[in-house]
């Protein structure tokens, strides 16, 4: 289906609001136009008041582009303009793109969804035997394996693919195999691998053969240097006492490329969403079957912890590559993605022949924004009463906030004062080392003790005993030192979220 643009709303909004693209001739206004420039309006009132720099998003309804805009800035230094070709890493949204270049495989008969991982990939291997015998597929793109998140195996580390991959086997199960839903990146990592070893191409070649060129996202890259030669790509920001700094790009998330590392934009995302709900089909070419497109939309597993936090939400399931849930009584498929400060969002309605894509450059409003504009949006699409998911989001945040003071108050209260440590400084330092996580370095400083762990650097807190917290990017994580039967210090032990406690040993 041939794109379409709405010009008179971007003419609208560069007169109401000083800044659009691409301004054309006004003409008389539709209702819908009307109502898109009354919502710009208040997107940019948001993002002021959730520290958004800049932001872009698209619509598509009934087989058409409805709406692209960019908003505010990309570059706060530079003062320049968000436009709908400006590239932002959408992160987990990512997974969707490796889903269906799986069912194309699967189209082809190249792989089957029901057989184990082990059949297509010899030399995959985890801790657990069993899991590794009993793991198909489609349980690599539904977060069912029993493995958890792990994350801090490959964030900043400076480990490619083929390391991470090789890997595996030192990282502990919490769960059996369809036991429980733990979302995990590692392995939509393999479903990459298992993809590249069945077509001979690498994700990156076959991603942009098979998906990107057919779907025309010409602009679409799939790796930091190729986004670097960009003439129009997105910073992104963190808060750092209380005001915005530069987040970089140091995530490493390209090694783990099938679960992370499209960079798109609003334009080339619109034709992602046509596709998806056009039943694998873009202007007259079928990219993925119905069939097994359909097998990415279907629900697989409960996401866990099970909850409905609003009357107008239902409960989320998760299939490959797309979360499940209903919207005020219409189905609903959505996937957010977070990396670095970039945090995207895209939501299908496909009873509704709706779609809606925001990709914003701060984390400083985490998901609450993105959840803000597109629910916001949603409401107005399906011309219902709009929720005031402004004022909820504010008050989600404060009680997070408030969460976390009280686990921090909990925490202090079972602290120890004055509790020493159990030897002089320098019988901590050493190389600590785990076969997957890596090196962990720990060494004296003026501050006291200091780590470098995959590129960075990490203060460590005296909390009690031989018990510190870390800061930076280990921040706020319990760390603890052990010692030998001989009474030498000879592990550290780190307690990562979703993963749990993990040891280095001392080298």
């Amino acid at each position: 289906m041939k794109r379409t643009f709405i010009l008179t709303l971007t003419s609208l909004s560069l007169l109401l609001l000083g800044h659009n693209t691409h301004a054309q001739k006004v003409t008389k206004l539709s209702e819908t136009d009307l109502m898109l420039a009354k919502m710009q309006g208040k997107i940019y009132g948001w993002m002021t008041e959730w520290q958004v720099p800049g932001c872009a998003i698209s619509i598509v309804k009934d087989g058409q582009v409805l709406w692209t805009a960019g908003l505010g800035q990309k570059n706060t230094a530079t003062k320049q303009f968000v436009t709908p070709q400006t590239l932002f890493p959408i992160a987990s949204c990512s997974k969707s793109f490796t889903a269906a270049a799986m069912a194309i495989l699967v189209d082809e008969g190249k792989v089957d969804w029901n057989k184990p991982v082990k059949y297509y990939l010899p030399d995959f291997e985890l801790s657990d035997v069993d899991a590794e015998h009993t793991v198909m597929v489609k349980d690599l793109l539904s977060h069912r394996t029993g493995l958890p998140r792990h994350d801090f195996v490959w964030l900043y580390s400076s480990l490619d693919r083929q390391t991470i991959y090789k890997s595996l086997k030192y990282l502990k199960l919490s769960k059996k195999p369809y036991e429980q839903y733990q979302y995990n990146n590692l392995m939509y990592m393999v479903a990459g691998v298992l993809i590249e070893r069945v077509s001979g191409m690498t994700w990156e070649k076959f991603v942009e053969e098979r998906l990107l060129k057919p779907l025309k996202m010409n602009q679409t890259v799939l790796t930091y240097p190729e986004l670097f030669k960009s003439m129009d790509y997105s910073k992104s920001y963190r808060k750092l006492n209380d005001q915005l700094a530069e987040a970089g790009f140091g995530s490493n998330v390209d090694a783990i490329g099938p679960a992370g590392a499209v960079k798109s934009n609003a334009e080339d995302m619109s034709h992602w969403l046509l596709m998806q709900l056009q039943q694998g089909k873009y202007e007259n070419q079928q990219i993925v079957s119905s069939k097994n497109l359909k097998e990415n939309h279907t629900p697989l597993t409960v996401v866990y912890p099970a909850e409905a936090k609003y009357p107008e939400l239902g409960f989320s399931t998760y299939g490959m590559g797309w979360n499940q849930n209903v919207y005020r009584g219409a189905q609903r498929l959505q996937h957010n993605g977070s990396i670095e400060g970039y945090r995207s969002q895209m939501t299908l309605f496909p009873n509704n022949n709706i779609g809606i894509f925001i990709t914003t450059n701060s984390s400083a409003a985490d998901y609450y924004f993105v959840n803000v504009v597109t629910n916001s949006l949603t409401d107005m699409l399906f011309n219902l009463p709009e929720i005031d998911w402004h004022s909820r989001m504010k008050q989600e945040k404060a009680d997070a906030t408030f969460a976390e003071e009280k686990r921090a108050k909990e925490q202090n209260a079972n602290r120890v004062l004055f509790a020493s440590m159990s030897h002089n400084l320098d019988n901590y330092a050493g190389i600590y080392e785990h076969p997957a996580y890596g090196i962990l370095q720990i060494y004296k400083s003026d501050k006291g003790l200091m780590a470098k762990y995959h590129n960075q650097t990490i203060e460590l807190v005296h909390f009690h005993y031989d018990y510190f917290l870390g800061k930076d990017m280990l921040d706020n994580m319990p760390i603890q030192f052990l010692t030998n039967f001989k009474g030498a210090i000879d592990q550290v032990q780190i307690d990562f979220p979703n993963a749990g406690i993990i040891q280095f040993l001392k080298k």
